[in-house]
């Protein structure tokens, strides 16, 4: 069996995806402190999303700052369920979980009121495994300067394919 992966087809397929995660939410990345960290700005640069093609939704949702270190800004959340997974699995807490179906759905957190009210700590790992910065820690934007970010010298997924090239040879 033959399973291609690389076609023209597919890869227009994964340029839509991207452009739909960004239109679907609000990702400024100029003004964002996930700059240069963040796995969906990566992929976008990798596939040469430049500008959408499709019309920006511009939907209004909340930023829940409530947590004296670390903030949900739903706005950026593309409910790829790592958190979920990683407060579950990594840190033993559960503190976070999806809410609603389709366009309602977001993360919630295990509390009646807010971020607050859980027993979220800022060394979570779930903290640090969001790949758009929604979930963040707070007093820590911008620390890694332009030119030491991770997607400043190699583009996302350049370890995988040295991986794969070092094996064919």
């Amino acid at each position: 069996m033959v399973v291609e992966n690389d076609s023209e087809r597919l890869l227009a397929y994964r340029r839509g995806i991207i452009e739909m995660l960004f239109v679907e939410g609000n990702h400024f990345c100029m003004f964002c402190e996930k700059s240069g960290e963040c796995e969906l700005q990566a992929l976008a640069y990798r596939f040469g999303i430049t500008a959408p093609k499709y019309p920006y939704l511009f939907p209004r949702r909340e930023v829940d700052a409530s947590h004296p270190d670390i903030f949900i800004d739903h706005n950026r959340c593309i409910l790829c369920a790592r958190c979920v997974r990683a407060s579950r699995d990594l840190d033993g807490k559960h503190v976070f979980g999806f809410v609603g179906r389709g366009p309602e759905k977001k993360i919630a957190v295990n509390a009646e009121a807010d971020l607050a009210g859980t027993n979220a700590d800022a060394a979570d790992r779930a903290m640090e495994i969001c790949p758009v910065g929604a979930l963040m820690r707070k007093r820590v934007g911008y620390a890694v300067p332009i030119g030491q970010r991770t997607y400043d010298h190699e583009p996302i997924g350049s370890d995988i394919e040295a991986k794969r090239a070092s094996a064919d040879t």
